[in-house]
């Protein structure tokens, strides 16, 4: 009773092509998970030369299943396969026409995946509209969320193309939410985190980023995660946390390579709370241990800021300016060290003119009758008159080297001295806004009076009234315009919002590009070149005339050329 089993050779040679179609496929899912983990590692923004090469063997191993035989039941699996490798080498038009091949008759999940990527073909091929469409429709048809979380992260991309940022906010908290993949989840958490960062959103942001630290494969996202987390605390003034978490940082072998930067942070921490007592100290250790690197190259930086406004020694600060691009070409800091010695360069030139304008000055009065070359003085007249030397100093005293008190000195002088010159309403203005800036509302609000009588019809007295006085919304402007002014130093966050919220509610009035201004100025200190680069071309778009608009130019042309210098020298992977 028992069944006999017999050898058949043909059930042999079947099981055997199965297996060779299986090979084949199986070869191809691998050099995809590996491009994947590749392209994921490098954030999803550009696929590295490596990433590509795999993904052209995954075209490989399917094209060969469906050559060797078309007729497998993996046919379908090949074709979505290969066609999402094509996607990523950017051949989408061979992409459309793979997927068209899978039929809604058949595997469900298949036909699924299929309209995605036809979407997102369609998009990248530029038609965003009907990209868009097609996505959303599959969002609500589908039960699966994978697809979910796919359609709406790439929903996210094209909004961001399109400038839509409430919409790109809600397309990826949507993706997060729906999302299985781990590695997915890491580089959405990452996006959203950034955007909230940016949007001064730090809950949402914080939350963000500890899902960048918990889900991603990336180290570099990972540390820049936690280099946020503590930047977000220095702001929010959770300084206590913060200590805690870089002394815990700084001890754990793991976060070796952003050591300096913890460091780094630790500083700004102390100078967040006004204690400089180490802070030199601290940096000069910073320099020694970690020399050659953008680390060391940011610390000098932060020293000559040190010397040529707390120390007042120009030597030494300009010293220490030069040796940033020593240490590091293309570190951001390179252009305003740069930018820096070029300050100090034209504060001495200018000590120097006035110095010879005096000598000139003393020796017409002990000999009116006799010119220099009879007195054998070797000293030429300086092409810039005494005012226009004197409020060049205190511009630079205040605004590059953070010395109120010695820049309000210089303009008065221009103010007592000169009062014929061009430089004494452009003085008035000048001292209106250094004292706002030190919060002395009382002083700004004298010296603004004081222009509005005197030159009622300057430029300077046009921008203070506004032309509308009597404009309720105009008024409420400038009082957020002084306010945001009066507390750059002691409330930068609250200074920041203000100029923003000028921006978003009233591009076209006067006081839009000194906004603009304000925050790109401080994007650039800070290095956050991207930001600093938009608000300084939003100058020169909106405002060509302004005078905000030729030192936009310059600095955007600086700026440019660093980013050019630092994506030229990266090493390709």
């Amino acid at each position: 009773g028992c069944k006999v089993y017999t050898y058949d050779p043909s059930d042999a040679a079947a099981h055997h092509v199965d297996y060779i179609k299986n090979k084949q496929l199986y070869n191809a899912k691998i050099y995809y998970q590996e491009a994947e983990k590749i392209r994921l590692e490098k954030e999803g923004e550009s696929i590295p030369i490596t990433a590509m090469d795999k993904y052209g063997k995954v075209i490989e191993k399917c094209q060969k299943v469906l050559n060797e035989f078309p007729k497998s039941r993996f046919r379908m699996n090949a074709v979505l396969l290969m066609a999402q490798a094509r996607y990523y080498r950017a051949d989408y038009d061979m992409a459309i026409e793979n997927l068209k091949e899978v039929e809604p008759k058949g595997n469900r999940k298949l036909y699924e995946d299929s309209q995605y990527w036809i979407a997102v073909c369609k998009w990248r091929k530029g038609n965003s509209e009907v990209a868009k469409i097609e996505l959303l429709d599959l969002i609500a048809s589908t039960d699966s969320k994978k697809i979910k979380s796919i359609s709406h992260l790439s929903l996210a991309e094209i909004n961001k193309e399109l400038k839509n940022n409430e919409k790109v906010i809600h397309h990826l908290e949507q993706a997060a939410k729906f999302s299985i993949d781990r590695n997915r989840k890491g580089l959405i958490y990452g996006k959203l985190a950034e955007i909230a960062f940016n949007k001064e959103e730090y809950d949402v942001a914080m939350s963000g980023y500890q899902n960048v630290i918990s889900n991603s494969i990336s180290k570099d996202k990972i540390e820049n995660a936690h280099l946020k987390i503590l930047k977000i605390m220095r702001l929010e003034k959770d300084f206590k946390s913060a200590e805690k978490k870089i002394k815990t940082l700084l001890l754990d072998d793991k976060f070796k390579r952003i050591a300096g930067d913890l460091e780094l942070e630790l500083v700004q921490l102390y100078r967040a709370q006004g204690d400089l007592s180490e802070i030199e100290s601290r940096l000069e250790s910073i320099v020694n241990t970690y020399q050659k690197s953008s680390v060391s190259a940011e610390a000098y930086y932060e020293l000559g800021k040190i010397y040529c406004s707390e120390k007042w020694d120009l030597s030494k600060a300009k010293e220490y300016f030069v040796q940033v691009n020593k240490e590091y070409s293309r570190s951001f800091f390179v252009p305003m060290a740069n930018s820096r010695i070029k300050s100090i360069e034209t504060y001495e030139n200018a000590q120097k003119d006035l110095e010879n304008h005096l000598i000139i000055k003393e020796k017409d009065l002990e000999k009116p009758n006799e010119n220099l070359e009879t007195l054998n003085v070797s000293i030429q007249a300086p092409e810039r008159s005494i005012p226009e030397l004197l409020y060049q100093l205190g511009d630079l005293e205040a605004f590059s080297f953070n010395r109120y008190e010695n820049g309000i000195d210089y303009l008065e002088q221009v103010i007592d001295k000169h009062i014929e010159s061009e430089f004494h309403a452009k003085s008035f203005f000048t001292l209106a806004f250094i004292y706002d800036t030190k919060g002395d509302t009382i002083k700004a609000k004298v010296n603004r009076r004081k222009l509005l009588d005197l030159y009622p019809n300057s430029d300077y007295s046009k921008f203070i009234l506004n032309k509308n006085d009597d404009n309720e919304i105009t008024s409420k402007l400038k009082d957020k315009f002084v306010t945001a002014i009066s507390n750059i130093k002691s409330d930068q966050n609250k200074s920041l919002k203000l100029f923003k919220d000028i921006l978003r509610d009233s591009p076209k009035d006067i006081l839009s590009p000194f906004a603009a201004f304000n925050l790109a100025f401080h994007y650039d200190q800070i290095a956050e070149l991207d930001s600093a680069i938009k608000y300084y071309n939003w100058i020169i778009t909106e405002y060509p005339d302004s005078e905000q608009n030729s030192e936009s130019e310059k600095r955007v042309k600086k700026l440019n050329n660093v980013l050019t210098s630092v994506n030229s020298e990266q090493i390709p992977d």
